[in-house]
């Protein structure tokens, strides 16, 4: 999977899992990276909070995914120092999800394809009785 480009001095390589700038790594735990490359997926697409929620947990999973989302967004902000109230990565879409509204310089030549996409391991399932 091709190396994808934005802003410079950005890139994201999605087989290596990996946010650089100016080649250098940027630190970006799991689950935010996964939005991130959702979002990339999508471009320039709404992704709404549903949807990011199905993707890293799955359906019919409880969890504080409202906390869980809105922090990860700030995780990725902080990494691509973008500003939420003057977005140049992700604008956020108030009540519904958010958008990627970065031209990438250079993507690779197909999409994102879904299931390079990683998801979350889900839970065991729980056990009653004994």
């Amino acid at each position: 999977m091709a190396v994808i480009k934005f802003d410079g001095d950005l890139e994201l390589d999605p087989a290596g899992y990996e946010l650089r700038r100016s080649g250098r790594p940027i630190r970006l735990e799991r689950i935010p990276m996964v939005i991130l490359l959702f979002l990339l997926e999508r471009r320039p697409e709404l992704v709404t909070r549903e949807q990011i929620v199905d993707r890293i947990w799955g359906q019919g999973v409880f969890v504080d995914a409202g906390n869980s989302i809105n922090g990860a967004i700030r995780k990725i902000r902080v990494a691509l120092r973008d500003d939420a109230e003057e977005p140049r990565f992700i604008r956020t879409i108030t009540g519904k999800g958010y958008r990627f509204i970065a031209n990438p310089i250079e993507e690779p030549a197909a999409a994102l394809p879904a299931e390079d996409i990683p998801t979350l391991p889900q839970p065991a399932e729980p056990r009653i009785g004994h």
